[in-house]
């Protein structure tokens, strides 16, 4: 699991450090959304030219600048379905997360590899985080009821 209290805890964070969470998180961000758009089938697309602005608090405190991270718009013939956002990176219990909307149901995507390995995306319905299934392509299309 990943060890966010034992990392905003250290004495030795660097503004060099917190530029390289970010990079990465911004990096495994592309990758599952490249993986996203691979899963699609036939008729849905998916985008992601719309950004949202990252300046969390470690940003803040160590003078790191403002970053753009994508969001991931999925449509299915041109009718919107889902939308991914990404909500922090610094989360106590994850290597950061997501917020998935489909039609009226929520979902909470994080990743629980240690910070800088590759990544172990899960998700859990908002309402019952309890219920924890991995990111594949098969669970990833049952929420889009494919």
């Amino acid at each position: 699991m990943p060890r966010v209290l034992e990392e905003v805890t250290e004495t030795e964070i660097t503004p060099q450090h917190v530029e390289q969470r970010v990079a990465d998180w911004h990096d495994r961000i592309v990758g599952l959304y490249t993986q996203i758009e691979s899963w699609l089938p036939d008729g849905y697309s998916a985008r992601h030219d719309r950004t949202m602005l990252m300046h969390e608090e470690m940003m803040q405190k160590f003078g790191v600048a403002a970053r753009k991270l994508p969001i991931l718009e999925i449509t299915r013939d041109s009718v919107p379905v889902a939308k991914i956002e990404p909500r922090g990176l610094w989360i106590i219990g994850a290597n950061g997360r997501l917020d998935m909307i489909v039609g009226q149901n929520q979902y909470i995507i994080v990743d629980t590899a240690e910070n800088f390995a590759s990544p172990s995306w899960i998700f859990t319905p908002l309402s019952n985080r309890q219920n924890r299934h991995p990111v594949t392509q098969q669970t990833f299309c049952s929420l889009l009821k494919v």
